[in-house]
């Protein structure tokens, strides 16, 4: 089943800090939503392990996160692919983030998705759902990282 999300979001950090943070495997394991282990593979490169809840289904998923066509401070591709007890994801989206002033930078993402095994049987209007609160979930997480002393 697919899923498709587009949007875009002010976040209150400087673009080159927000690059670096959206770069770094520990913010991503704490913005990823429930992202609970990010260890590297490669360069750009990710192992990790998630455990969601999607409707009435819940459940792991093990799997990888690569960041792809680094353009340094603008613009990067996250690649996701899983797999779990509840089914498998794979997607990718594409991060780009352009100065508002010197203080927050916009982030404008595009991606799309596939979901199979028990989990696309919750449907569509579901996962749509639930895919938008997630990327909420991550912004807000974001949002945290950003008000961290680093």
């Amino acid at each position: 089943m697919a899923i498709e999300l587009a949007g875009e979001r002010t976040v209150a950090a400087p673009q080159q800090r927000l690059w670096a943070l959206l770069n770094d495997p520990q913010v991503l394991m704490h913005c990823i939503p429930g992202c609970n282990t990010v260890n590297a593979i490669g360069e750009d490169r990710y192992e990790m392990g998630l455990k969601l809840q999607v409707g009435s289904v819940s459940g792991s998923y093990l799997g990888t996160v690569a960041l792809r066509d680094k353009r340094e401070p603008e613009f990067f591709v996250l690649e996701v692919e899983g797999e779990g007890s509840i089914g498998f994801m794979k997607g990718s989206a594409r991060f780009v983030l352009a100065p508002v002033d010197d203080a927050s930078t916009a982030i404008k993402y595009e991606g799309s998705g596939e979901v199979g095994g028990v989990v696309a049987g919750v449907g569509q209007r579901v996962l749509s759902g639930v895919a938008k609160f997630l990327v909420g979930q991550f912004f807000k997480a974001l949002d945290k990282q950003v008000a961290l002393p680093r």
